[in-house]
């Protein structure tokens, strides 16, 4: 016959495996909430106006027809989108964000950026005798660029 002391001890560790359990599904909860609420948070500056002016005039650059806009303006839009795209290729690198939600937030932006962007950030690199300047957004370009054709070919 099971005495008192054996079920009190078989219902004291079902309860602390259900509370560790219970603990660690909680927290993976929380870090994917914390991960979408930081991307949510950078595509709502993606989203502002000064942001937006910056990617028609760089995608304008691609184009050729950006001759109403001042060179010196220019390059502080390309920064602007620059320093966002290296805080995500950051983000991105440390597994702090998943690169489904970088691609679907941000992805046909950045194919239509880094094209006309790629010379003026190496020319960056070079003045600046800085060769990894940016080099997280371009990493980010390449990251996603790899991660599309992984899932054409699985698809």
């Amino acid at each position: 016959m099971i005495d008192i002391s054996t079920v009190s001890t078989i219902v004291v560790t079902v309860s602390v495996v259900a509370g560790v359990v219970f603990t660690v599904l909680e927290i993976r909860h929380l870090a994917k909430t914390r991960r979408t609420d930081v991307i949510m948070k950078i595509y709502e500056r993606f989203s502002s106006r000064e942001m937006v002016e910056a990617i028609y005039s760089v995608g304008r650059l691609k184009s050729g027809k950006f001759a109403d806009s001042t060179k010196e303006n220019l390059l502080v839009e390309i920064t602007q989108l620059a320093v966002l795209f290296e805080g995500l290729g950051v983000l991105l690198e440390q597994n702090l964000i998943d690169i489904r939600l970088v691609d679907s937030f941000f992805g046909p932006s950045l194919d239509l950026l880094w094209e006309p962007m790629h010379p003026v950030i190496v020319g960056m690199r070079e003045s600046l005798k800085q060769p990894f300047f940016f080099s997280h957004f371009e990493d980010l370009y390449n990251r996603l660029s790899s991660y599309r054709k992984e899932n054409v070919k699985a698809h």
